[in-house]
C-alpha cells in the first residue's frame, strides 16, 4: 500500500485527525490510539497553558531551551501525518507537550508497517536535544508490532505502564451531598478563578494564585470541537469554591464518554465529592446514549468508583541519541 508523508496544516488537519481517532477507535474497539477528549485537550488546554509560561513541564515560569518549543505553532510544526493514496490519514505523530522528547503515533491498523519510518520521524524532529545527545521518549501499546521496531531500534522499557480502565454505564447510583453542596455545569455557573484554584491545589498542591494556570486557557478549552458546557461539572461547596470538577467529552459516532479533567481540592477530599461528581457525569452520558466510559490512571480511586482493570496497557520506552 502506497502513502505519503505531509506537514500539519493549522485549521486543517486538527479536524481530520480528530475524526481519524473516532474512526480507528470503532476499528479497534478500545483505546489503541489517543480518544478525542485527548485531542482535545491538548490542543486547547495543555498547549495555551504552556505556550502562557512557556516552560517544557508545568512549573514555575522559565525559558525553554528550544525557543518557542511549547507554545502553539512550535508544538504543530512536530506533528506528521501520513496518508494513503485516496489522502484518507493512516498515520500521525505528534507529542502532547508535557515533557521534551516524548511521542505519541496513532496509526491504522492496516499500516503498522509504517511504525519504523514514524519512529525515524520521531528522532529527526520530536526528540529533546542538548548539544550532542538527544532523547526520546515513545509511548507504546503492550504487545503491538511497535515494541518489536523499537527494541531493534535500541529502545528500552522503563517498566512504568498504564492500564486503561472501562465503566460499563448502567444506572449510575445517586449520590447525596454533603449539606450545602450542589453540582453545577459551566452552564449554569461559569466561575474560571475558582476552577484554578481547584485544578491546582488537587494536582499541584500550588495554594499560591501566582502558579495557577492561566484563565486563558480555562478559556480557549471552550473553543474545542466536542467541549460542552452542559458537560463541564463542578461542585460547589457553600462558601463558593469549586471544590470538585470533572469535565465530560463523548464521542456520539462510539457511543463512549470519558473524563478529562477530574480531581478535587485537596481541602475537600475524603467526602465523596469526587465519586458523586462521576456519578453525575454518567448519568448526563447516559441520557447522550453512552454506553461506557475509559480512564488511563494508576489512580485507586477510578478503580473504586467502578472502573474495571482491562488487558490493556501502555508503556514508555526511552532512547538516548547521539548526534
Amino acid at each position: 500500500m502506497k502513502t505519503s508523508f505531509k506537514t500539519y496544516s493549522p485549521g486543517y488537519d486538527f479536524m481530520r485527525i480528530r475524526q481519524f481517532l473516532i474512526d480507528t477507535f470503532a476499528l479497534y474497539q478500545r483505546p489503541f490510539n489517543w480518544l478525542i477528549d485527548r485531542w482535545n485537550f491538548c490542543r486547547y488546554f495543555v498547549v495555551p497553558v504552556h505556550s502562557f509560561y512557556s516552560v517544557s513541564h508545568f512549573g514555575i515560569p522559565t525559558n525553554t531551551a528550544v525557543h518557542g518549543r511549547d507554545e502553539l505553532p512550535g508544538w504543530e510544526k512536530t506533528i506528521g501525518i501520513w496518508e494513503n493514496e485516496d489522502e484518507n490519514i493512516v498515520g500521525v505523530v505528534h507529542s502532547e507537550n508535557e515533557e521534551p522528547g516524548e511521542a505519541w503515533i496513532q496509526i491504522h491498523p492496516d499500516y503498522t508497517f509504517l511504525y519504523d519510518e514514524m519512529v525515524t520521524y520521531i528522532e529527526a524532529h520530536l526528540a529533546d536535544r542538548v548539544d550532542k545527545l538527544g532523547y526520546v521518549k515513545l509511548y507504546i501499546n503492550h504487545g503491538s508490532e511497535l515494541e518489536k521496531v523499537a527494541r531493534a531500534r535500541g529502545y528500552r522499557n522503563l517498566a512504568r505502564d498504564t492500564t486503561h480502565l472501562e465503566y460499563v454505564i448502567d444506572q449510575p447510583p445517586e449520590v447525596k451531598l454533603p449539606d450545602g453542596f450542589v453540582i453545577k455545569s459551566v452552564l449554569e455557573h461559569d466561575d474560571v478563578d475558582a476552577r484554578r484554584a481547584a485544578k491546582a491545589i488537587a494536582f499541584d498542591r500550588n495554594y499560591c494564585p501566582s502558579r495557577w494556570h492561566p484563565a486563558s486557557a480555562f478559556i480557549e478549552m471552550q473553543q474545542a470541537p466536542d467541549y460542552r458546557k452542559d458537560l463541564d461539572l463542578c461542585i460547589i461547596a457553600p462558601n463558593g469554591d469549586c471544590a470538585s470538577f470533572a469535565t465530560a467529552w463523548i464521542d456520539e459516532q462510539n457511543h463512549y464518554g470519558i473524563f478529562e479533567p477530574v480531581g478535587t481540592r485537596r481541602d475537600y477530599q475524603g467526602q465523596g465529592l469526587g465519586r458523586a461528581l462521576l456519578m453525575e457525569g454518567f448519568r448526563r452520558m447516559a441520557r447522550q446514549g453512552v454506553t461506557r466510559s475509559f480512564m488511563d490512571s494508576g489512580n485507586e480511586f477510578y478503580r473504586r468508583v467502578g472502573f474495571k482493570e482491562t488487558p490493556y496497557k501502555y508503556g514508555r520506552w526511552i532512547k538516548y541519541l547521539e548526534l
